[in-house]
């Protein structure tokens, strides 16, 4: 499916399988599409602000030719234009609105790009590969998931954000998954002051949350569910990355860990996810070569 950008706009939401350098591509499309629309509303809201400063300044001319009687007409028509140009400003703000809606949150298309460049090598050219992305902000009403209250009074409301799914197999035929799902809960506490008067607190709390898989044929990797210990000496992660659960079986690797909300692309996300990854594979291939040896005892 190749990528539509007017689908796009309204959706908020890319979906493609295809080729690596296919999806390469189409990020790179997506970061021209952020800055147009970026450019596109900082033009439309000077075209506001000359609009409004047209009005501020019509309407004082006008107050200061009526003042005169021979040119008394002018400052009627003044004030009429005036008028206009505020007409035209509510326009050009609701159009710098528009493109300042379009606006995408510029780690979504950033980081996926840069996980793909270090696994081109493991995977195929002609590899199709499945990536998903969701643009649309934590806190849309179809990402709320629950509402509450906390033992001091806070009511809260929380939302989960599944924003990035990325699905691959690799030339050794291992099925990788990588996902990032970004939690948010919103706390809101109305209490009474001494001078009797409400007062409304507002907080945030949030947390980013990183899945790594890889699933693989049983007989590849022999003895791979009772390799939990060593998964777990294997598990190397960047120092604000805390693991949250591992889990081996016979045929998949999972690995799931978290971090602060206010990531960076370069290098606290990217590092952590590729960090996993590595943490993942070194657990295969101490499995793999086990598997090998115990092969050339058997014969």
């Amino acid at each position: 499916m190749s990528f539509d950008i007017d689908r796009f706009r309204v959706e908020k939401r890319y979906r493609n399988t295809a080729p690596v350098s296919v999806l390469m591509e189409e990020l790179d499309q997506l970061g021209h599409l952020d800055e147009h629309m970026a450019e596109q509303a900082r033009l439309w809201r000077r075209r506001r602000g000359w609009a409004l400063r047209g009005f501020a300044g019509l309407v004082g001319l006008s107050f200061i030719l009526r003042g005169f009687t021979e040119v008394s007409w002018l400052g009627g028509w003044a004030w009429w234009l005036g008028w206009l140009s505020l007409v035209g400003a509510v326009g050009l703000h609701l159009k710098a609105s528009g493109y300042a809606g379009c606006d995408l949150e510029d780690r979504r298309y950033q980081l996926p790009a840069r996980l793909l460049r270090p696994l081109l090598r493991d995977i195929d050219p002609q590899e199709r590969v499945t990536l998903e992305l969701d643009f649309q902000p934590i806190d849309h009403s179809s990402k709320f998931v629950r509402q509450g209250r906390t033992a001091t009074g806070w009511e809260t409301n929380e939302f989960e954000d599944a924003w990035m799914s990325l699905q691959a197999r690799l030339r050794d035929g291992t099925h990788l998954r990588l996902s990032l799902t970004e939690w948010l809960q919103k706390r809101t506490r109305s209490r009474r002051n001494p001078r009797g008067k409400f007062k409304t607190k507002h907080k945030r709390k949030s947390a980013t949350f990183l899945q790594a898989q890889l699933r693989v044929k049983p007989e590849r990797h022999p003895g791979l569910a009772q390799m939990r210990a060593q998964a777990q000496q294997a598990v190397k992660l960047p120092p604000k990355v805390k693991l949250s659960r591992l889990d081996v079986t016979e045929d998949k690797l999972a690995m799931r860990a978290h971090m602060d909300s206010e990531w960076k692309v370069e290098p606290d996300a990217t590092r952590a996810c590729l960090m996993m990854l590595l943490s993942l594979f070194q657990v295969l291939h101490a499995s793999s070569a086990r598997g090998k040896h115990l092969t050339s005892r058997a014969s």
